[in-house]
């Protein structure tokens, strides 16, 4: 092409056009990277963004969240918390970060309950908490307790054989204790034989497994603390109800004889089950207390039927209650009857057995009326916890032991307990939050890598060094 005075001008113009609009491509790029962003965590396990439990509890609080560190003028350590925080306002834009230096400033610091340097103080609107770790399972624990605008004291009732809350024995239920206690609940051993009486501040009272009969008197405690609207949780194993007959009158219920049985091998393979009065739950109700598992199974060892009375309301002195059957077996379950569980247990129509699915727990719940919502007793005025509640709640579960240490990690049972305890307590929006769990807490190996780690430790190891220490014998021995 042949190169003229015209031609050099277009093509200086193009290049000028074209430099215009790259700076100009530039300029807008830069106003629009400050104006709008966007995030995403690629980093394997999300390790960058916080779990769906902090999430979801975030997006649940209407009150503004503020971080403020006590700790020494230092950027580097400083910048470490802004990067924490960030995660923060990503889920909660009216999250906040605040840096004091407490020798700086003691007055502040002693004002919300510093005692030394490094401590983090967590404010959600009006209620703050002091914390000694920034990580992510520490801060949702103070969240949840600051949310619920108070501790919620739990009564488990004694004196009858009941399973212990603060045992750490198997059949204890110590780790369930410890979850709730993190969660902001109060757990206390209560005997009526000592005080007549349950406690006005108790946000429910748990009957858990009694194995020995109750005094009339103190049913007639329970009824009354029921027909006043108090909340409970009963827990009801196979063997009899141990003279809380009346209570399974006044609750419209019918608590069966015998302990439910599910025989289906290919299950117990499927579950690594052993025994048949093991039994899986997948079909859920539609309580609130499980919304939230989803299809997840929880397990229940040695339960029985606890089922809606149909007669209820024809009898006299029944409460008329919302009953929700929540907790069912597979269509493969039976109740038998025979107590007979080990060997060849075969479901027997003639002996009364019931074929499933069966209901082993279910929901109650009952309008309060405005005297039972302002009852007094002795004089006192109803306490707070009464008064800011418009609705009873029962739940009654024929099994102790899903929530016992030995079974309570199993599936979702951990789940469960900790829905049934919010939803007792009524911290609906709580329900919604689930159960965080250590991400390092269980080690998943497949069947030849078992077998490959337990022959090297159990055969390679110790025969390489007998093996080696015979060779160092006999090279020392020719010597």
């Amino acid at each position: 092409m042949k190169m003229s005075k015209n031609t050099h001008r277009w093509i200086g113009l193009q290049n000028s056009i074209f430099y215009v609009l790259f700076i100009a491509v530039v300029v807008l790029l830069g106003f629009v990277g400050q104006r709008f962003y966007w995030q995403a965590d690629w980093t394997q396990g999300s390790r960058n963004s916080l779990s769906t439990p902090t999430q979801t509890l975030l997006k649940g609080l209407d009150k503004p969240l503020k971080f403020i560190a006590y700790i020494p003028d230092d950027p580097a350590l400083q910048l470490q918390l802004n990067k924490l925080v960030t995660k923060y306002q990503r889920v909660k834009a009216d999250t906040t970060m605040e840096f004091v230096n407490p020798d700086l400033d003691p007055a502040r610091a002693k004002q919300d309950g510093i005692q030394y340097a490094g401590q983090l103080a967590i404010h959600l609107g009006e209620r703050s908490e002091v914390v000694e770790s920034t990580a992510e399972q520490t801060i949702l624990h103070a969240l949840q307790r600051m949310s619920r605008g108070g501790e919620r004291l739990v009564v488990f009732l004694e004196g009858h054989g009941e399973r212990q809350p603060l045992a750490s024995e198997s059949t204890g239920m110590s780790k369930l204790v410890e979850t709730l206690q993190r969660h902001g609940f109060q757990i206390q051993p209560h005997n009526l034989v000592r005080t007549q009486a349950i406690p006005q501040n108790a946000s429910f009272a748990v009957i858990a497994a009694p194995q020995q009969d109750w005094l009339p008197g103190e049913v007639a405690v329970l009824k009354q603390y029921l027909e006043q609207g108090g909340n409970l949780l009963w827990l009801q194993d196979p063997g009899g109800l141990h003279g809380l007959d009346a209570l399974e009158a006044l609750l419209g219920l019918q608590i069966h004889d015998g302990t439910v049985i599910d025989a289906n091998e290919a299950l117990q393979a499927l579950l690594g089950i052993n025994h048949p009065a093991v039994i899986p739950v997948v079909d859920y109700g539609k309580s609130p207390i499980v919304q939230k598992l989803g299809n997840v199974q929880t397990l229940f060892p040695f339960a029985t039927m606890v089922a809606r009375d149909s007669q209820a309301g024809e009898k006299s002195g029944a409460l008329v209650w919302k009953v929700d059957e929540f907790l069912n077996t597979l269509p493969t379950s039976w109740l038998e009857t025979s107590g007979i569980l080990e060997g060849n247990v075969v479901f027997d129509e003639a002996s009364n057995d019931q074929p499933g699915p069966l209901p082993i727990g279910v929901s109650l719940v009952r309008e309060l009326e405005a005297s039972a919502t302002l009852s007094q007793q002795d004089g006192k005025p109803a306490s707070v916890t009464e008064r800011s509640r418009s609705e009873q709640r029962v739940v009654v579960i024929g099994d102790s032991d899903f929530m016992l240490n030995s079974f309570v990690g199993h599936g979702a049972n951990l789940d469960l307990a900790t829905q049934v305890f919010n939803w007792l307590s009524s911290d609906d929006k709580l329900l919604d939050v689930p159960v965080m769990r250590a991400s390092d807490t269980q080690l998943d190996l497949s069947e030849t890598a078992g077998y490959v780690i337990g022959l090297f430790f159990l055969v390679v190891l110790p025969v390489g060094l007998i093996a080696s220490g015979t060779w160092i014998w006999w090279r020392r021995r020719k010597r």
